[in-house]
């Protein structure tokens, strides 16, 4: 008798349980489907997100010193104190600060790549954020300082 009334409890909780989840995916469906408010909030939200990330940019006056490729893209530059800046992407694209050298300058050791000539020496108003990029060829990422915007000084 005692396990018939252990069996009579688990099935009533598994009824329950199922139960309970079906009208729960009913209201959220029932939610999503009826209020387009709904979705247009969530959209505001990655916008927002979007805004604060300019909100967390950060500013530096540089002079481009070159650009390689290793492993990863390595966009160097030094401020008026002498710091090195190695910012890992560019994300504007006025300013390139990169060439694809011809084919009779590409090596094993810049990988068809090399810094816009023209641009080296110059000064620029760096925007920057960090962002987590690829770092490694085999798939690594860490955060790196990624320019968003280069203005010459």
């Amino acid at each position: 008798m005692r396990m018939i009334n252990t069996i009579a409890t688990l099935l009533t909780i598994a009824l329950f349980a199922c139960n309970n989840s079906s009208t729960k995916q009913d209201e959220t469906k029932t939610k999503v489907d009826s209020s387009k408010t709904v979705i247009d909030s969530s959209k505001a939200v990655i916008d927002n997100k979007m805004a604060d990330s300019s909100k967390n940019s950060m500013h530096v006056t540089a002079q481009f010193v070159e650009f390689t490729l290793g492993d990863a893209s390595h966009f160097m530059f030094k401020d008026a104190a002498g710091k090195t800046w190695d910012f890992g992407d560019n994300k504007d694209a006025t300013y390139k600060f990169s060439v694809e050298l011809p084919k009779n300058k590409a090596n094993e050791s810049n990988q068809g790549w090399g810094s816009d000539k023209a641009l080296q020496g110059k000064w620029f108003d760096i925007t920057y954020v960090y962002k987590n990029e690829v770092t490694h060829e085999g798939g690594g990422s860490e955060k790196v300082a990624v320019i968003t915007k280069a203005t010459p000084k």
